[in-house]
């Protein structure tokens, strides 16, 4: 099995419900994991002494933190990207695609723009930190 490094990954999303996709690799340092989930409901009944699950039928993606240095370069910038549109409140929003390039392959999943925070630092560069959740099922390709 070949290693990878961050260097093969590539970070796209839409700037906005329904938007034009915008690569924002060079503004992105971390991304949370991309885990996808078995939903399961515990069915152990009385008088056992081990807790079982049964798997329901359903998947999850946890929620997907992305963070990096604020920038706000028209068009592109985390600023510009992922501050809260219209679109993100609204209850017929269509989400966001979102496509993570690894080097193993490639994740997308559509999803709302949960909240936008701008961290200034004293003495040390503006950061960001966005959270994205699923709307629909995330696929590796």
């Amino acid at each position: 099995m070949a290693k990878r490094t961050s260097s093969e990954v590539t970070v796209t999303i839409d700037d906005a419900p329904g938007g034009t996709p915008r690569i924002i690799t060079p503004y992105v340092n971390t991304i949370g994991g991309l885990k996808r989930e078995s939903i399961t409901q515990q069915t152990n009944p009385f008088g056992t002494s081990t807790e079982s699950h049964t798997p329901v039928g359903m998947t999850k993606v946890a929620d997907i933190p992305i963070s990096g240095f604020f920038d706000d370069v028209a068009t592109v910038g985390p600023h510009v990207v992922l501050k809260p549109a219209a679109g993100d409140i609204t209850p017929a929003s269509v989400g966001r695609v979102l496509v993570i390039v690894t080097g193993g392959g490639t994740f997308t999943i559509t999803v709302h723009l949960v909240s936008y925070e701008v961290l200034p630092k004293n003495g040390a560069l503006t950061e960001y930190v966005a959270i994205v959740r699923q709307k629909s099922d995330g696929v590796w390709s």
